[in-house]
């Protein structure tokens, strides 16, 4: 017969026992958030209403655009098409959007940063750079000291 899993109460037990910390802090520590970021994505609740005003912008200052593709890329907001000789009007209007973005949280409606975050949870993960607000902020405990995520922080992060 199959050994039983420890659950979390009980990892949290054993920590406290060892570390002699707090119960429920313990249990708190291996609590994962909901969100789940994802690589390149900008799709979220928090970016979506800047998309979507940027897009009905586009349509009234260039007719016939091509359909819009956005990114994520370290963060940022990025129109992925070529824009070619485009007017001053329509570069300001993917302008406006870019700079929204850097300061709003991608999954929800709160104000964001850049931070680095741990993506790709279904198949192991790897840190990635968010914008995102502290409520959906999530790394490891254990991945915080990887040397990909630190470099990471040093040359993406805002510190604010």
């Amino acid at each position: 017969m199959p050994r039983n899993q420890s659950t979390a109460a009980q990892r949290a037990r054993q920590r406290q026992a060892a570390a002699g910390t707090k119960y429920t802090a313990a249990l708190r520590a291996e609590t994962r958030p909901t969100v789940v970021h994802t690589i390149f994505s900008a799709a979220g609740a928090g970016w979506a209403p800047i998309i979507r005003r940027a897009e009905r912008e586009l349509d009234e200052v260039w007719p016939g655009h091509p359909t819009p593709h956005w990114e994520e890329k370290y963060g940022d907001l990025v129109w992925k098409r070529y824009l070619g000789d485009q007017s001053r009007e329509v570069r300001a209007v993917i302008h406006r959007a870019t700079r929204e973005a850097a300061s709003a949280c991608q999954t929800c409606p709160s104000p964001g940063r850049k931070r680095v975050v741990w993506s790709g949870e279904d198949w192991g993960g790897m840190p990635w750079v968010k914008t995102c607000c502290d409520t959906c902020y999530y790394v490891p405990p254990h991945e915080r000291s990887g040397q990909e995520y630190r470099w990471l922080v040093e040359n993406y992060e805002d510190r604010s």
